[in-house]
């Protein structure tokens, strides 16, 4: 029986990667404006000049690539494996007929079959038609293929030439080693995606053996080794696989040494490593070492290299080094912005400055302050308008107390406009986080807010001046409040997550014991889910309830900071804040629903959120956004009613740029609601990053 090496198995993976790097190129050399003018170019070449092609002795352009006799695969699966392809549209490109590249592709083709398992597969003719239509100077080509047989897996071996991993010992599995996984030779050969019965496929065979050896380095082996090896019986039309293990030494981690530092201090930077000293190998730990220093923001690069150290009865240690390199820890940054939602438009200039290194001692510092002008609705018809400003000062640091710790002060002064009223606030947030595992984080704050409202509609003061629709309307007012968060990150990237869960829960109690106007509870639970099945394709998914709960002797929320819903980031067939309990802004005889006046949004105190949206990237960074949001804001607290709740669909396009992620939406209104009354059908946005 004919052994088969699998080192000298067709180059299916080759042909893939070249395949992909062919399809990169291809895009990478139209830009955004140049899709025209490459097709102009192209289209000139081919009427004025001899092609590339054509300087070779080509007479014929391929049109299409057919198989016959084919049921293991789709045509589009083995076009790539041909230098004979039929014509690509996006992007353009043509493949000429070539006499002498048809063995070669023959060869091929019989190659693919034969890492498949096919191995009496053969291609028994090709034929070259003319195409006898308007284009003379075309061919379609017909591979006549016969399968054959196809040879299963007869049984699968797994081999321990120096015996099964042993694992730490019990004599060492304290402390550092509590979460070394038990070493299981069952579990480990279940890793192996062949079995008995299987289509016998040299690429399964392949990816058996990375499997093999991931699992066991997720485990503390680095330095395992798989040999595999297939016997096939063509006869019987079987073959047996031949899977030999080799461990090597359960590996842990030990000394760190770090080099690359200069102005940055060592010791934040190594009390991110030293969890680690004494815990199994695994590249996941590696890897999420390096993305903790990258973390603090004052490197450029980061890399964690192993080094072997001394193995005695079977257990090592790898000593690891960290090499860094300090990026410029001050940026500044400018910029115009353009926002506009149906109801309101902005224009604005800003600016941002950031030191990631303050006195050596990793403060983090951030100072933006952002300048405009903004109109309600719009720049057109401006009925509300004035000047918006805001001033931002952001202190982080890591370390006090604690080192998982991170602390935060936040003083703040805006002027704004709302529809109904302006308002100037000074703020002050003081706050501390801290991960908990890389999953769980728990954060804690306080914040200390005045507000002063001005140019205040007289429907929202009445009559008194002071009340408001039974709530204490207070101008100024100050407002005490503790926030408390805790986030679940089960996703695989925290600050762009692409797969998994996000679960959040917010719970925030002003006045009481902390002073100020207000006295209310607030709780808002949130889960986020994302999906990106493919390269190409994402799935989004957001659900959230919000909840304030009035109690105490002043009992209320101040109108900006009740519930609202509408806007880019939350039911985008509305416009901004709309979706919520209003009143009318209108002098006798009037109605806001003709036009002749408006109405004036004043929160709720039950808010009910759900979005979907699914995102595909059509070219370069270019994504276009189908979505479908449902939401509801109730005055009353712990109210929802379903039959009134609001449902919108549309789409949009998003635009990854070096400074983030544009994003223009178009949503439509699916229904009619109490609260829709008036309100337009449909809301255009236009912001900056994703909307969840």
């Amino acid at each position: 029986m004919p052994e088969i090496d699998a080192s000298r198995a067709p180059p299916i993976d080759a042909a893939r990667r070249r395949q992909r790097s062919t399809g990169r190129r291809g895009a990478g050399r139209l830009g955004c404006a140049g899709v025209l003018a490459g097709c102009s170019l192209w289209l000139a070449a081919c009427k004025h000049g001899p092609s590339a092609g054509e300087l070779r002795g080509a007479q014929y352009q391929i049109r299409k690539v057919e198989f016959e006799g084919v049921e293991r695969f789709e045509p589009a699966q083995l076009h790539p494996y041909l230098e004979l392809r039929p014509r690509q549209w996006l992007p353009p490109r043509r493949y000429w007929f070539y006499e002498g590249l048809i063995p070669s592709d023959v060869e091929r083709l019989e190659s693919v079959y034969h890492a498949h398992g096919y191995y009496e597969a053969q291609v028994v003719d090709v034929r070259v038609d003319p195409v006898a239509r308007r284009r003379r100077d075309q061919v379609d080509l017909v591979f006549v293929i016969d399968e054959g047989p196809l040879t299963r897996v007869d049984e699968v071996v797994i081999r321990w030439p120096e015996g099964p991993p042993p694992g730490p010992p019990r004599s060492q599995r304290g402390a550092p080693l509590r979460r070394a996984p038990p070493v299981d030779p069952q579990r480990v050969s279940d890793q192996v995606v062949l079995s008995a019965g299987d289509p016998f496929e040299i690429e399964q065979m392949n990816a058996s053996s990375a499997a093999l050896r991931d699992h066991l380095r997720r485990i503390g082996h680095p330095f395992a080794e798989v040999d595999e090896h297939a016997l096939v019986d063509r006869a019987a039309r079987s073959a047996a696989l031949e899977f030999e293990v080799r461990p090597g030494p359960f590996m842990r981690i030990g000394a760190v040494s770090i080099t690359g530092l200069s102005t940055v201090p060592e010791r934040p930077v190594r009390n991110l490593l030293e969890d680690a000293i004494g815990k199994p190998y695994s590249p996941a730990l590696i890897e999420g070492l390096e993305q903790r220093v990258y973390g603090l923001d004052v490197f450029s690069t980061v890399s964690i290299a192993t080094r072997p150290a001394t193995v005695e009865a079977g257990i090592g240690t790898l000593a690891l080094e960290l090499a860094v390199r300090e990026s410029d820890p001050q940026r500044v940054r400018l910029g115009l912005a353009l926002g506009f939602e149906p109801n309101r438009w902005t224009q604005r200039f800003s600016a941002r400055y950031v030191h990631q290194n303050l006195f050596r001692q990793l403060y983090q510092v951030r100072l933006t302050g952002r300048a405009g002008y903004a109109e309600l609705p719009n720049a057109f018809n401006p009925i509300a308008h004035g000047p918006t400003a805001e001033l931002d000062f952001h202190v982080e640091k890591q370390g006090l107390l604690e080192k998982y710790l991170v602390w935060t002060l936040d003083p703040r002064i805006e002027l704004g406009i709302e529809q109904g009223y302006q308002f100037w606030t000074g703020e002050h947030r003081f706050g501390v986080s801290r991960f908990f595992t890389r999953w769980f984080q728990l954060r804690l704050s306080h914040t200390l807010r005045y507000v002063d409202f001005f140019s205040v509609s007289s429907s929202l003061r009445g009559q008194d001046q002071q009340t408001f629709l039974g709530f204490d309307f207070r101008d100024p007012y100050i407002i005490s409040y503790l926030g408390v968060t805790a986030t679940l990150f089960a996703v695989d990237m925290i600050a762009a997550p692409t797969n998994g869960a996000v679960l959040q829960l917010e719970y925030r109690v002003a006045g009481g014991p902390l002073g100020g106007q207000y006295d209310f509870h607030e709780l808002r639970p949130v889960v986020r889910g994302y999906w990106r099945p493919i390269e190409r394709l994402a799935l989004a998914a957001r659900a959230q309830i919000g909840l304030i709960f009035p109690f105490g002797d002043q009992p209320g929320a101040p109108i900006d900071m009740r519930r609202y819903l509408g806007g880019g980031d939350t039911v985008r067939g509305w416009g901004l804040r709309r979706l919520a309990p209003r009143i009318d802004d209108c002098e006798p005889g009037q109605d806001p629903q003709t036009g002749a006046c408006d109405s004036i949004p004043i929160g709720g105190n039950s808010s009910v959120l759900a979005n979907f949206e699914v995102r595909v990237r059509t070219w370069r960074q270019l994504w276009i956004a189908g979505f479908v949001d449902a939401g509801d804001v109730q005055s009353e607290p712990a109210t929802f009613v379903p039959a009134q709740w609001n449902y919108s669909a549309g789409g949009g396009l998003r635009y990854d740029s070096p400074i983030g992620k544009f994003r223009l939406d178009l949503g439509v209104r699916l229904n009619a609601t109490p609260l829709s009354a008036g309100e337009p059908v449909w809301a255009l946005h236009l912001g900056l990053g994703e909307s969840f």
